[in-house]
Order: structure tokens, then sequence, then C-alpha cells
């Protein structure tokens, strides 16, 4: 048996005890799923760790890459997965949740690059029809309402649609403001049976991750940065380099969110 110590683990507390097998790869993520569809994904270090995974040495990671699908067929127990030739354990865990505290507006003026949905990120286009439904589906939720996201969820293309991906953005907000109490009593997305129904397995596990208040890495860098006032030019950089428009779209997101906050007063 192959023994992984990973560097560390996040959010398995949030992910069911049982069998997990794999579900998909790529250059710097595997994705294991059990048999409700939630994911679990190793990250590859130097690209930061999501809300429900392990990190791995890059070395580490591409043995891990290389191997069969077969070996994948996992047995997980609280920190720690098992199966007949694999044994994972992390050295620590992290806890990737928002402190409070309203974050200031990002300057995305050096930003030309392309959102999924709203023209560049420092062109977005305020009246995109994804801006609209992200307003008007916040809007309802405050007032009390159900929100409808049939229109914003699976919006655009990719493994995390543009529409998925401002909504965690404008979920991390949330989780940063006034709202922070009521986001923990009254769920703003539709139940996780419903939202599989909307979009991608993939995009499920970090909506419904971001559900419960937990962000990857880089999201909470970035937050905490705008948080303190503090030079956010990096995070924001490192942020944009994800996927196709991912991060881009996460940022909008989280610009659009903290608009609508604004004009609630």
């Amino acid at each position: 048996m192959t023994v992984f110590l990973a560097l560390a683990c996040c959010g398995m507390t949030q992910l069911s005890d049982g069998v997990w097998r794999m579900h998909s790869r790529f250059r710097h993520a595997i994705n294991l799923a059990n048999q409700e569809g939630a994911l679990l994904s190793f990250y590859r270090a130097g690209k930061g760790i999501g809300p429900g995974g392990f990190l791995f040495a890059r070395g580490d990671f591409d043995r891990l890459l290389a191997l069969p699908d077969s070996d994948f067929q996992l047995l997980k127990r609280g920190n720690q997965l098992r199966g007949a030739r694999l044994q994972i354990a992390a050295r620590r865990e992290l806890l990737l949740t928002m402190a409070p505290g309203m974050p200031c507006f990002p300057d995305l003026a050096p930003y030309a690059v392309p959102t999924g949905l709203c023209g560049p990120l420092n062109q977005r286009q305020t009246d995109a029809v994804a801006v609209h439904l992200l307003k008007a589906g916040l809007t309802r939720w405050a007032s009390g309402e159900t929100p409808d996201w049939c229109g914003l969820v699976g919006l655009g293309p990719g493994l995390t649609p543009s529409g998925d991906d401002m909504l965690v953005g404008a979920l991390a907000v949330l989780y940063t403001s006034h709202f922070r109490d009521l986001m923990r009593r009254r769920d703003l997305l539709p139940p996780p049976d419903q939202l599989a129904r909307l979009t991608t397995s993939v995009s499920c596990s970090y909506l419904n991750s971001a559900r419960n208040g937990c962000f990857s890495l880089p999201v909470l860098r970035l937050m905490r940065d705008l948080q303190r006032g503090r030079q956010a030019t990096p995070a924001i950089s490192r942020l944009t380099s994800f996927g196709h428009t991912s991060g881009a779209d996460l940022l909008a997101g989280i610009v659009t969110a903290l608009y609508w906050l604004t004009e609630r007063g």
C-alpha cells in the first residue's frame, strides 16, 4: 500500500463518510465522487485549495495523476481515505471560512480579462442579463421570498458555468456583510438535489460549499485583502488566472454584490 501525506485538507466534515470513486482528472485537480454525486477533490500545490479536498505537493500530485482509475475506490473515514492500494491523510486541516467585515471595492481598472457573461472585467456590462438576474435573486432573498435561480445557475459555458461563479462570488460578499447571520438561517440557494439538476457536478460542489460559508483559498485571500484595505493586486491577478473565465466571473459576482449592498444602503 502507498501512503500519501497531503500538505493540508479542508471541508472533510461537510463530506459524508463512505466510498468515493474517480470522477474526473485534470492537470491540476483530481475529482472523486460518492453515490450522492458530491465531489471530493485533490489539488496540486501552486493553484490553491478548494473548499472540499486535499492539497498535495507537486510531486505527490503527479504520482497520483499517473495512477489508474481503479486505484481510486477509497473509503472515507473522517479526514482519511483508504483503499486497496492507497492510503491518504493530511498534515493539517484548514478552515476556509470568511471572517466578518465589509470588503472595499477591488480596483479592476487594469484587468481587461474577459468574463463569461459581462464583457471585459474592467468594462463590465452593468446591464447584462446575468447582473440583473443576480441582483433580482438577492433582492427576493433579502425580502424573505424564494429566489428563482433557474436563469442564472448553469448559465454560460464551462465546467463551472459563469453564472454559478458569479453566484459564488456574491455569496462570499454576503458572508462578510450584515447578512452573515441571515445566511446561516435562510438558505439562498435551492436544495442540493434541485441544484444538481441545474448545473454541473463540479459547480454544485463549489456552490454547496459556498452555501455553508466555505470558499477556495484564492477567494479567501482576495476577500481578506479587501477587508483590510491592503494592496489586492497579487490576489486579483491570481484569481483572474483561474480557468478560461472562472476567476473573472467570481470577481464580477463580488463586485455586483458589493454594488447591490451599496444600493440597499
